[in-house]
């Protein structure tokens, strides 16, 4: 899965992988202005939990705490309103 944030919209993607991950379709499609962030770490993980604030559907999301992974990117990207 990819994920990609941007300041309206936080977008989750099925991926294809040849020689880098290249996003095929999209699962998911949240609008930030209604959305609560929650983060949770764990040992090896950090969970993020993407909470509708109007349904409250949740998406949860768990990102490697590996190089390479952007998962603290994401995470910034999504507590700063970032693009």
């Amino acid at each position: 899965m990819l994920v990609g944030v941007s300041a309206t919209a936080v977008y989750g993607f099925h991926t294809h992988r040849e020689r880098q991950r290249e996003p095929t379709e999209l699962i998911f499609q949240l609008p930030r202005s209604r959305l609560d962030v929650r983060v949770h770490p764990r040992v090896n993980v950090r969970v993020v939990e993407l909470i509708d604030e109007t349904t409250g559907s949740k998406v949860e999301l768990e990102g490697q705490r590996l190089p390479g992974f952007h998962v603290s990117e994401v995470i910034d990207a999504l507590r700063s309103g970032g693009t």
